[in-house]
């Protein structure tokens, strides 16, 4: 593919709103890993709270950094994550751009599949007390789910409404842990501790990962009808995302101490409430995953010329449905029959993560920007963002290695 190929004018947008933008940064952001955060804190102490703060500025900084790093060229929108990467060192960084974005965009995916076998399986479980067929089959079912909206809906402009459900389903789940945790706190709380050294750079590793998804942001804005509004939406995303995290964190640090379990719904009584929160976040993960595979079948559908001008309208449809029904196919294998899935995944996630949300964006924009003309905290806080990134990737691979296969 010539750099003629991966740009586009930057008038060629798609007509998703603003709200339907907001929601898809919320959907993106605030997933899954919502749930890990009050061990994060009992990792860290109270302390580590200051930890959402820097993070969500961070974020917000390096995602308008991401996009700005799109409009390089004059008169010109690059349109993809490697084509960052390309613009700035060449193919060496098209090459390694595209390793840790395909490693974000194919690893999240596998794990939803994976959670939503395991999430309806436990389910049943507490409902009826027997299983309700296997956990693998549940996984399966959920893959034919994501599959419809991912293999129909042609861009991120198709699948923006998908964001309302999944944001409405972490508020609620938000909210029934920080209430329903507080009803049935056990007899004897675990401790909580203003700072934990031993672990607080695990901590810092758990909040970091929390505001994955940076590789979809590209294909987000361009679904937007109004593209200069990204920065605005972009930070009030990541604000709504930070507020679930206080809410969810604060209330189970303060019931459940340094007892608290690494899934905070593992902490919680297993009744029918549980069930809900269950189900509530399996919906989250069914309509979170088509948004990280679509930003990574795009790019593919562009290289394998899989377009309408190509092909016609029928066969490019049905090649394309085809296409991506492999891709989901071949994850839900993974998600059924890889050993220690979660860990190879973590592995994956801990690196590519860190790389894609803080280090990737500021080297390239720094590169194709320059260093001058920039406002008076931005350099000093530019390293500060790079030492967190390069922290945050350590240690989370540490504890990843650490904790394989359990």
């Amino acid at each position: 593919m010539s750099k003629d190929d991966s740009v586009k004018a930057p008038e060629d947008h798609g007509t998703a709103s603003t709200f339907a933008t907001y929601l898809n940064v919320v959907c993106i952001i605030a997933g899954s890993g919502t749930l890990s955060l009050p061990q994060a804190v009992a990792l860290g102490g109270w302390t580590s709270l200051s930890f959402f703060i820097f993070t969500a500025l961070a974020t917000t900084y390096t995602s308008h950094l991401l996009i700005s790093c799109l409009y390089c060229k004059q008169g010109q929108r690059l349109e993809q994550f490697a084509d960052i990467g390309e613009a700035s060192f060449g193919k060496v960084g098209r090459y390694l751009a595209k390793l840790f974005h395909y490693s974000v965009s194919l690893s999240s995916p596998t794990v939803y599949i994976y959670l939503t076998g395991e999430n309806v399986f436990a389910s049943f479980k507490i409902l009826y007390g027997r299983e309700i067929l296997t956990r693998e089959l549940w996984s399966i079912i959920g893959a034919v789910i994501i599959l419809v909206p991912f293999a129909l809906a042609k861009t991120l402009r198709e699948v923006a409404l998908l964001g309302i459900f999944g944001t409405f389903s972490t508020a609620v789940v938000v909210g029934v842990v920080a209430i329903y945790g507080g009803l049935d706190v056990p007899a004897v709380v675990g401790i909580t501790q203003p700072i934990v050294f031993d672990t607080l750079g695990s901590s810092l590793a758990i909040i970091a990962f929390a505001y994955g998804g940076t590789v979809c942001f590209p294909h987000v804005e361009a679904s937007m009808r109004n593209p200069k509004a990204w920065t605005s939406v972009v930070g009030y995303g990541v604000a709504t995302s930070t507020v679930f995290y206080f809410i969810v964190s604060i209330t189970g640090y303060i019931y459940f101490g340094n007892t608290v379990e690494g899934n905070i719904l593992k902490s919680l009584p297993q009744g029918v409430v549980a069930v809900v929160v269950y189900l509530l976040i399996t919906l989250h993960v069914l309509v979170a995953a088509p948004i990280f595979l679509a930003s990574f079948a795009l790019e593919q559908e562009n290289i394998l010329n899989i377009t309408v001008q190509h092909m016609g309208p029928q066969r490019e449809f049905l090649i394309r449905v085809l296409f991506r029904a492999s891709i989901v196919v071949l994850l839900t294998l993974a998600a059924v029959f890889v050993p220690n899935l979660t860990s190879l995944t973590g592995l994956a996630g801990a690196i590519a993560n860190c790389m894609t949300i803080f280090i990737i964006p500021i080297i390239c924009h720094f590169k194709l920007y320059g260093w001058r003309n920039r406002h008076f905290w931005e350099v000093p806080f530019a390293i500060a963002i790079l030492i967190v990134g390069v922290f945050g990737l350590l240690f989370g691979t540490i504890d990843t290695i650490k904790n394989w296969g359990k």
